[in-house]
């Protein structure tokens, strides 16, 4: 199934089951050695998209398994190829997380819940009421809704391979997204998992795909709005760096990021697009620095530091 022309996808694509969704585009978008074909981009040009109503071998980070049923949630990955410095293409998770957020966030506000994104790559919902749900290890009140794992496939070795399109001539960018849409809690695989009805949303605004349509959208407006910018978001007038800092909820909490150096403790201040910790210690941080850098690459977990 191809896209219509007021969707924001130049293409979507819509399977009944698969493994996962990343793993397919990555073999669709990947010459023998590994980097992007150029020749790909025509059947999976910028903004194209692949879903399936059910996935038997998604993954998260870290290598975590996420098998979602038959219904009640979206699993689609997008292919970008933005035109910007390989070394900013970090910031495309806290991107893609935003375009999440600003997705779920008028579904939830009625039902009494703040959307939020959540470094590295989670997309969580905090209620207004604070007595509302129980406090959990390492997520608080959090509840996450959606997460979004991003893997890249390196530009063609030779210059000028995209020929005439640029973007062929790219590296490209798989943005794997899931969100519980209408999961009871029995169907979710963890106590601080919600679906969006589960949360209180009401039916018609959990539709599959107007949700995919309404994130389509969102992506391709921040994504324009980031490569306009040259993958900086704190470029010209520093709105997308604003409102991406604006949106994580990480950011003024005490954490601890397991990384593949071990556990790091600190309070987050900052994103660049890794995330600042200030105060840091233990792992790859040693006795203790005043600030230190966890990149989105490093981080196999995040969570709530919780009082000893």
């Amino acid at each position: 199934m191809s896209s219509s022309s007021s969707s924001a996808f130049s293409r979507l694509v819509t399977v009944p089951t698969t493994g996962s969704t990343n793993d397919d585009l990555r073999v669709a978008l990947s010459a023998p050695d590994g980097r992007a074909d150029p020749l790909a981009a025509r059947d999976w040009p910028h903004l194209s998209a692949l879903r399936a109503r059910s996935q038997t071998a998604g993954r998260g980070r870290a290598g975590h398994v996420w098998t979602t049923p038959p219904d009640g949630a979206l699993t689609v990955s997008v292919v970008l190829r933005p035109l910007v410095p390989v070394e900013r293409l970090e910031w495309l998770p806290l991107l893609a997380g935003l375009a999440v957020q600003r997705t779920l966030e008028p579904r939830l506000e009625s039902a009494g819940w703040r959307v939020w994104t959540k470094w590295p790559n989670d997309v969580v919902a905090l209620p207004e009421d604070p007595g509302a749900v129980a406090d959990l290890p390492g997520w608080g009140r959090n509840r996450k809704v959606a997460g979004v794992l991003c893997e890249l496939v390196p530009a063609p070795a030779r210059d000028g391979a995209g020929g005439r399109d640029p973007r062929a001539g790219a590296a490209a960018v798989v943005v794997g997204i899931g969100v519980n849409l209408t999961q009871s809690a029995a169907d979710l695989p963890v106590p601080w998992a919600a679906s969006l009805t589960g949360l209180g949303a009401e039916p018609a605004r959990a539709d599959a795909e107007e949700v995919l349509e309404d994130l389509g959208r969102h992506l391709a407006d921040l994504v324009s709005r980031w490569e306009s910018r040259d993958g900086d978001p704190d470029g010209g007038d520093g709105e997308l760096g604003r409102r991406l800092r604006g949106a994580c909820s990480t950011l003024g909490r005490d954490l601890v990021v397991t990384t593949p150096a071990g556990r790091v403790r600190g309070r987050a201040v900052d994103l660049r697009p890794g995330l600042v910790l200030r105060g840091a210690a233990g792992g790859p941080a040693g006795e203790g620095a005043e600030e230190f850098v966890v990149s989105t690459g490093e981080a196999l977990l995040a969570r709530l530091d919780s009082p000893a």
